[in-house]
């Protein structure tokens, strides 16, 4: 019998690796008695791509777990294919289907899914689909907080020049600026404006596309 620990942790594993060293010492009549049982760990997460031998099922395991996107998932679907073609096979591949989808959950952006599926070749045509989807969400997910993180600025920067009053007027405004482009110039207005009324009145402009 060998045993295994499959470990998927993102840590490397550091656990004592000898059962021997689990147990408080005892003397030497019964140390005899005392279990002494070494196990290999295979640390999935920390395996080069040729540690393990390439007609495994390991080999998709770990493959599965090192898996970032959905291009690399798609990879792990077409080895499977080749390595689960047989009729006997049905329950695992069913296994696989499921494992590969809640990872895909796990690496898509947010409001990104995979729809249900049976079947390892449908699995892998939906993932090669959404690996051209994510990116796009990636990028719009970015510009958005982007966006957020710009408002921000503005609303503090406009409490530190008009006071907190006018900075939540101007939080209002620039929520309703939709671009860079406005929010670039409701920026130039914070250090132009001279008093918080005339700031307010300006984003108001910007905000319904009249820039001033």
């Amino acid at each position: 019998m060998l045993p295994v620990v499959l470990y998927n942790g993102a840590r490397p594993w550091r656990a004592a690796r000898e059962m021997g060293e689990l147990i408080a010492a005892v003397g030497p009549e019964l140390a005899r008695y005392q279990p002494a049982q070494r196990y290999h760990v295979v640390d999935e997460r920390h395996l080069a791509e040729d540690d393990l031998p390439s007609d495994n099922l390991i080999t998709s395991v770990v493959a599965l777990e090192q898996s970032g996107s959905a291009k690399d998932l798609a990879r792990v679907v077409e080895a499977l294919q080749a390595k689960l073609g047989g009729p006997h096979e049905t329950g695992l591949r069913r296994a696989f289907v499921d494992w590969v989808r809640q990872t895909a959950e796990r690496v898509a952006p947010p409001g990104g899914w995979v729809r249900p599926v049976r079947t390892l070749e449908e699995l892998k045509m939906t993932l090669v689909e959404r690996a051209a989807e994510w990116p796009k969400q990636w990028l719009q997910e970015g510009i958005e907080q982007g966006l957020a993180q710009q408002r921000a600025l503005l609303c503090r920067q406009a409490a530190l020049r008009f006071g907190a009053e006018t900075a939540a007027r101007v939080s209002s405004a620039v929520d309703r600026i939709a671009g860079p482009e406005g929010l670039a110039v409701a920026g130039e207005w914070i250090v132009r404006a001279g008093d918080g009324e005339e700031l307010v009145e300006r984003l108001t402009q910007i905000a319904e596309g009249d820039t001033p």
